[in-house]
């Protein structure tokens, strides 16, 4: 199944025709043994052995500092990335399936092995001294936008959800990532002197903040993540004594339903950018680094409404466990009326603010 001239032709028809290559290749994409043999394992070979070649080259002004890599450190980066493979299509196809696409793990590593072509040959150059850095960082951001462009060709997701699936997809990933690079750096221990995950994020905040006077302690996607846990955290520990009769007060009510009007403008405002991006991506504009930049700082939050919904709360002061009690007593109303005086009494109070409230409790 191995078939050296044929792996090339698809490397370059990926890098320099994606859209031709990828439709040619489709009949094919259902065997995922084939992909594995004639471009994902090639692929992770090539960047493994061209990157230890460089490594010796340019490791001493390279994004790793004065680390060489060694044949052990190569032999895990092999392994680490045919897992990755492995996890990230079954990731995407999984989701796919769920936002109404094909649910193929065939078809999912056939569809990110060929998005993450550039980001293979960007993990290659990365030692290169000088420019092997911005070099990967480019390659990287081009594979991005392949992975939004090859989604509807090989899973079918529809046009509508694109959007939530490629997020969900990215943000999912990233988690499963850094729990695989924490996993693999315990394995191998700091003896190693690889570039563990924490040095690599401790080099790269430091060469931020020089380049830009001013730059927060944590800025970007992993301190948005560290933002979202805590979030969910402190939302979890709260805790809420509903009063004895069961009633809601008129403040409860207007509270409530601001918190889910700032939500929804939230959404808007971060659905709106992301619906630019894509726009961008599908006429082939140029997509800029801060593009990029802002899409991955904010996916963790555009994961799912109830992240939102927490940090409107939590960030005004208040309680998330009262607030889940408000909406489940109104929607109780909703359904039931008038079972009793606290349901009547609650219901009465929907049909106040009924306008503002029925989206969010009539559903």
């Amino acid at each position: 199944m191995i078939d050296l001239k044929r792996t090339l032709d698809l490397i370059k028809g990926g890098m320099f025709d994606p859209e031709q290559t990828w439709r040619s290749y489709l009949p094919e994409a259902e065997d995922w043994q084939k992909t594995a043999f004639l471009l994902t394992g090639p692929l992770i070979i090539l960047s493994a052995v061209v990157a230890y070649i460089f490594g010796f080259v340019g490791s001493d002004i390279s994004l790793f500092g004065g680390f060489r890599p060694t044949i052990v450190s190569t032999l895990m980066t092999l392994v680490t990335s045919a897992i990755a493979a492995v996890v990230i299509a079954f990731i995407v196809s999984a989701l796919a399936g769920a936002f109404g696409g094909k649910n193929s793990f065939a078809l999912g590593l056939a569809a990110t092995t060929f998005a993450f072509i550039p980001g293979y040959l960007g993990q290659a150059v990365t030692w290169l001294p000088w420019i092997g850095g911005l070099l990967a960082l480019g390659l990287f951001i081009y594979s991005l936008v392949l992975l939004w462009k090859v989604i509807p060709v090989y899973l079918a997701v529809p046009d509508g959800k694109r959007v939530g699936h490629y997020i969900l997809s990215l943000v999912v990933t990233i988690a499963a990532m850094i729990v695989l690079s924490i996993t693999v750096n315990r394995m191998m221990g700091p003896s190693m002197g690889g570039p563990s995950f924490e040095r690599l994020s401790e080099r790269s905040m430091s060469m931020s903040e020089r380049s830009v006077p001013g730059a927060p302690a944590r800025t970007g996607m992993v301190s948005g993540l560290a933002r979202q846990g805590e979030l969910m955290q402190a939302a979890e520990e709260d805790t809420f004594d509903p009063p004895s009769n069961g009633r809601l007060s008129n403040g409860q009510v207007r509270e409530f339903i601001r918190v889910m009007q700032r939500t929804e403008e939230l959404q808007q405002d971060k659905m709106a950018r992301l619906k630019e991006l894509s726009e961008k991506a599908e006429s082939d504009e140029e997509i800029s680094l801060s593009d990029f930049g802002s899409m991955m700082s904010g996916m963790t939050e555009m994961a799912g409404l109830q992240t939102s919904e927490i940090e409107i709360v939590k960030s005004a002061g208040g309680n998330w466990a009262e607030h889940q009690w408000v909406r489940e007593s109104l929607r109780t109303a909703w359904l039931q009326k008038d079972i009793n005086d606290t349901v009547k009494h609650n219901f009465a109070l929907y049909q106040q603010y009924e306008e503002e409230l029925a989206k969010y409790i009539a559903r």
